[in-house]
């Protein structure tokens, strides 16, 4: 199978249909937002969703790598790497919601929709994302060391998201300003209470994300099935 139809199957397989849908209608609300309000609000969430996109993406590249034949640590792991830092960036749009109020022409309910819509979006790329990754793992190495993999990962995402929303770091700036990130970092573990909403972000995406993906494995397990009754 080449290249292209591994990718094709790991796409159709891996929720690129409806990921695209829920993106291309958020998109579409945006841009009728803007024309209706004559205003830039709100505009930002294009790049939001496009960063969410981006670990999704390395996802899928991982996952035809593992289909054929290459899944290696050593042949993943920059894929890994660079799945692990952008990771946040998916459900990091949940925390949009905070640019909620009313504002002039457009009604709160729509803004509300709208920012639900992305928040949705960006959260679903996020476990579509999650899933590769937790199904090799529990290919290669069993169900326990795949669900610690998914509970470390949805601390790590509290904690970027956290980083990202209040401290306003960027996923680039591991490689733009390594030194100064890791200084804050390693001042976060010092004293992590003596950094407003540091804990209580990390905490609550570290269970929030893990009982959502619960939710979202019954869901694509139950569909599985369905697929292969006859």
């Amino acid at each position: 199978m080449s290249s292209a139809m591994t990718l094709f199957s790991v796409s159709r397989h891996h929720g690129f249909v409806p990921a695209t849908l829920c993106s291309v209608l958020a998109v579409a609300l945006l841009a009728l937002r803007l024309d209706w309000s004559e205003r830039a609000s709100f505009a930002f969430l294009t790049w939001n969703l496009f960063l969410a996109w981006v670990p999704y993406v390395l996802a899928l590249l991982a996952r035809v790598l593992m289909l054929r034949g290459h899944g290696k640590g050593w042949v993943l792991a920059p894929l890994a790497l660079g799945w692990l830092a952008l990771f946040p960036n998916a459900p990091y749009l949940l925390t949009d919601f905070i640019h909620l109020r009313q504002r002039p022409v457009v009604p709160l309910w729509f803004d509300a929709g709208l920012l639900a819509l992305f928040a949705a979006t960006g959260w679903m790329l996020g476990l579509l994302s999650l899933e590769v990754w937790k199904q090799w793992l529990e290919e290669r190495r069993g169900r326990t060391v795949a669900w610690a993999f998914v509970g470390v990962t949805s601390l790590l995402c509290g904690y970027g998201i956290y980083l990202g929303r209040v401290e306003r770091w960027n996923s680039w700036d591991v490689l733009a300003d390594p030194w100064r990130l890791f200084s804050s970092i390693s001042a976060h573990l010092k004293d992590p209470w003596a950094f407003p909403y540091l804990p209580h972000l990390t905490v609550f995406f570290a269970l929030v994300l893990p009982v959502s993906y619960v939710a979202f494995e019954a869901l694509v397990l139950r569909l599985r099935r369905q697929r292969a009754t006859p």
